[in-house]
């Protein structure tokens, strides 16, 4: 099994929670942003690949599957039955106060996405392409997102001090659930950003999820 995917991706980390969740072994496949003509062309003799986007799943017997979410259900269906997810509670609150604070997460995270070493940043080109995406995107040049990096720091901690407080794996037999695959993602990619005031509940919360989902953060990269 293959998974094509990026490591900042949050659609690509759901099914990457999932597949090591389950004990499912895959090979880990990180394409260069923007430089991915090889893989589709490849991929688009599947009758069923329509989404040029990653993640991207190829099974033992070729199946295609290109959405995170449905990639992620279907290795819980062919993984470990040992090992459940629990059923969402609709997280509703934790999405709408992180949505609330998109820009200033984004404004956060996108400049530094790029200067972590990740591999789908390896080339000039694909930094570039994905600078020139996301930057439209925030509306300023990278260079002024990290300028501004204080004033997005505190509208971003001021919304996760709101965050309620996350069910925690160790308190389900060291399980996970789906909101969990929805939101640690998220979360996930702030540990990029050096000094961020995460509460102490946010903070375990995502490092029992990491765990148990062996899925590495970003702390030791803060920027």
């Amino acid at each position: 099994m293959q998974l094509y995917q990026y490591d900042h991706c949050p659609n690509c980390v759901r099914a990457d929670m999932v597949a090591n969740y389950k004990a499912l072994f895959h090979e880990k496949i990180y394409l260069l942003h923007g430089d991915d003509d090889e893989c589709y062309a490849l991929l688009k003799k599947q009758s069923s690949f329509k989404n040029r986007q990653l993640p991207i799943f190829k099974s033992d017997d070729n199946t295609i599957i290109t959405d995170g979410l449905k990639i992620a259900r279907y290795l819980d269906k062919i993984g470990n039955s040992e090992k459940p997810i629990r059923p969402s509670t609709k997280n509703i609150t934790a999405h709408n106060i992180l949505e609330e604070a998109e820009l200033h997460i984004n404004c956060l995270v996108f400049p530094r996405n790029i200067l972590l070493g990740l591999p789908e940043f390896s080339s000039r080109q694909s930094r570039d392409e994905f600078r020139i995406k996301k930057e439209s995107e925030i509306r300023r040049p990278f260079e002024k997102a990290l300028e501004e990096t204080q004033h997005h720091k505190k509208i971003v901690e001021t919304a996760l001090q709101r965050l309620p407080e996350q069910s925690l794996p160790s308190n389900h037999d060291h399980t996970i659930s789906w909101d969990d695959v929805m939101l640690f993602p998220k979360l996930r990619n702030l540990t990029m950003v050096l000094n961020l005031q995460f509460p102490d509940h946010l903070r375990r919360y995502i490092d029992e999820v990491a765990q148990a989902t062996s899925i590495h953060t970003y702390y030791h990269f803060e920027i």
